[in-house]
């Protein structure tokens, strides 16, 4: 299994996250996930944590990380599906207040494209979905997991 810069990049985030948490809660994820995350991580990426978690800035496979040890070891009292209802709306609030944002910067303008042109469909705006998106990479990273550790 081949993993990609940004993936290492982001075991050596997780791993320098769970350094400043309490050791009860690192208790509860494996010896052999986090030994995985060990032996996987980016030795050339120093990533030091100068604010607290809620400030710090992370990349987007870190937090699905956080998000799935969340889900599979942390959160045993409620239910799978709550856990995904609430990152949903935890997402939907996010793109909410983006959205407000963008807005006060006129972003949602009117844009005049002529209809005559061929390429009129090229220059319009791609939104895309980031919880779709953050959901495929945790899914994604739940199968490279399996595969790596119960083999094929």
């Amino acid at each position: 299994m081949v993993l990609t810069l940004e993936r290492r990049e982001a075991y050596s985030e997780l791993l320098e996250i769970l350094r400043h948490m309490d050791k009860t809660y690192v208790d509860l994820i494996p010896k052999k996930l986090i030994m995985f995350f060990y032996d996987n991580c980016s030795l050339d990426y120093d990533f030091r944590m100068t604010k607290s978690i809620g400030e710090e800035s992370f990349k987007e496979d870190t937090l699905a990380l956080l998000a799935l040890i969340n889900n599979n070891y942390w959160a045993k009292n409620q239910s799978k599906e709550e856990l995904i209802m609430n990152y949903a709306i935890i997402d939907k609030n996010a793109q909410k207040q983006l959205n407000s944002q963008l807005e006060k910067n006129n972003v949602f303008t009117k844009i005049d494209v002529p209809t005559d042109s061929p390429s009129s469909e090229e220059n319009l705006p791609i939104v895309q979905n980031t919880f779709l998106g953050t959901v495929k990479k945790v899914l994604n990273i739940l199968k490279n997991a399996f595969i790596k550790f119960f083999g094929d």
